[in-house]
């Protein structure tokens, strides 16, 4: 390959699309890798069920909560300054987690590891845009999803072996190594100085009100065995998040610009689907990382090893299916995707106390490859569907439609376990699980469903 002309613009780097996706590796290791890691820390640290759905759905809070500052932020100033800051922020969050004694602790650290993880999700791809040429931006952008993938695929048969052999605590300290090489190798090809935002680049009101309507619908379901107090805290969520909208059109400068969903159809079908779609992401890891492990009686390596198999055809799959993106319609082949996800939900429903690895092997395989054909195309047709001096609103657009999609079934998981078990230990009835467990992947399969219709009329629009 040495003879291949890079895909960066004559200004650039040559090697700032692999710089780009080596970091773009560090985030999603660390997310995979806690999913294994969560019956040792719940034991670890005495928490229930409710508990370990929140140390994942609070990193995906943080994440949502800043990734339309992140955006507006990563459009009015430097775009390689903030992928540094993300970078650099979450190594050091990353560590401090590893040093946690106690749950509030724990979950607090989480809400801002996925905070920082937000400036990286936004900057990345749109420096990318800034670098690639439109006719080869698709097999960049391939390149990218493939190194996530990557990161996927290797953060649960690390974090197996590193639990067996040093406890939780050791995925952490892994993690944050990785991610501040990932850094340092930033700071080499990616642009120095700083170019200060306006004063007004971030209507800081709103950033108060996306935040707390965040937490708020977060945190509601997990009480929801307090009707009182859940049912409140998802009132109040609801009400702030609708004030939020509400102000956006209100503001020259909005976080969250309404106007350009409204009037373009592309952009928001592609988004809708991609949040519908993404629900499945998350939740399915979490659930069957427990259900393996609890349920089945497996180890923590073995578990990382079986929830790594969808990973490896994302990785695989992804390049190939930005390269598809570039001959094909884009939205056809990313429905081809949306379909075989589907099928993959519909597999994990059968799942029961007498299943084999095998078959949840297999469940995961096939849903790797549903995203793997589903993400790069997407991807191409929301980063095409805006001017390139739009760039990192789209961005920040398709990494909060995927990160919104993994809170929202991360927020259907903490239903069904709060009304099905609430805060005891998962260990304590391993097949009460189950019947939790079939629900959330019912859910899961119709809201797949409904992303696979929204796709098919899109084709015939």
């Amino acid at each position: 390959m040495a003879n291949e002309p890079s895909a960066a613009s004559p200004g650039a780097h040559p090697l700032l699309v692999p710089s780009i996706a080596a970091s773009q590796f560090t985030v999603p290791f660390m997310v995979s890798a806690v999913a294994v890691a969560l019956p040792p820390i719940g034991a670890d640290l005495h928490a229930g069920a409710n508990t370990l759905s929140l140390v994942e759905t609070l990193y995906l809070a943080g994440n949502v909560a800043v990734l339309l500052p992140a955006g507006r932020l990563a459009d009015a100033g430097s775009k390689a300054s903030l992928y540094k800051f993300g970078l650099l922020g979450f190594a050091l969050l990353t560590l401090l987690v590893s040093f946690s004694t106690s749950v509030p602790v724990l979950l607090s650290l989480r809400f801002m590891q996925g905070a920082a993880a937000a400036f990286v999700a936004v900057a990345g791809p749109a420096l990318i845009v800034g670098a690639v040429a439109p006719e080869r931006r698709g097999r960049a952008l391939g390149t990218v999803v493939g190194a996530i993938y990557a990161g996927l695929t290797l953060g649960p048969v690390c974090a197996g072996f590193l639990i067996d052999a040093f406890g939780w605590r050791a995925v952490f300290v892994a993690d944050a190594a990785v991610v501040l090489a990932a850094y340092g190798l930033a700071r080499i090809v990616l642009p120095r100085g700083w170019r200060a935002p306006g004063a007004r680049a971030v209507h800081l009101p709103s950033c108060a009100l996306v935040v707390a309507a965040t937490l708020l619908l977060t945190l509601g379901p997990s009480n929801l065995r307090t009707p009182a107090l859940g049912y409140a805290l998802i009132a109040a969520g609801l009400a702030t998040a609708f004030v939020f909208v509400l102000l956006q059109r209100r503001l020259a400068q909005p976080l969250l610009d309404v106007g350009l969903l409204a009037s373009n159809a592309q952009l928001r079908r592609a988004l809708l689907v991609q949040w519908l779609l993404y629900c499945n992401a998350f939740s399915s890891s979490f659930m069957l990382a427990i259900y393996m492990q609890v349920t089945l009686g497996n180890a923590a390596k073995v578990s990382g090893q079986v929830l790594a198999l969808g990973s490896v055809l994302m990785a695989a799959v992804a390049p190939f299916a930005g390269a598809l993106a570039d001959r094909y319609p884009p939205r056809a082949v990313a429905a081809c995707g949306v379909g075989v996800v589907l099928v993959s939900a519909l597999l994990a429903i059968s799942f029961d106390a007498d299943s084999s690895l095998v078959a949840v092997g297999v469940m995961l395989a096939v849903q790797g490859l549903g995203f793997a054909l589903f993400s790069s195309p997407n991807m191409t047709m929301i980063m095409g569907s805006v001017p390139r001096d739009r760039a990192s609103t789209a961005s920040s657009f398709a990494a909060k439609a995927r990160m919104l999609g993994m809170l929202s079934g991360m927020i259907i998981t903490a239903i069904a376990i709060s009304l099905g078990i609430g805060s005891a230990p998962v260990s304590a009835d391993p097949l009460a699980f189950l019947p939790v467990m079939t629900a959330v992947f019912v859910a899961l399969a119709l809201l797949s469903l409904a992303a696979l219709a929204i796709s098919l009329s899109a084709r015939r629009a």
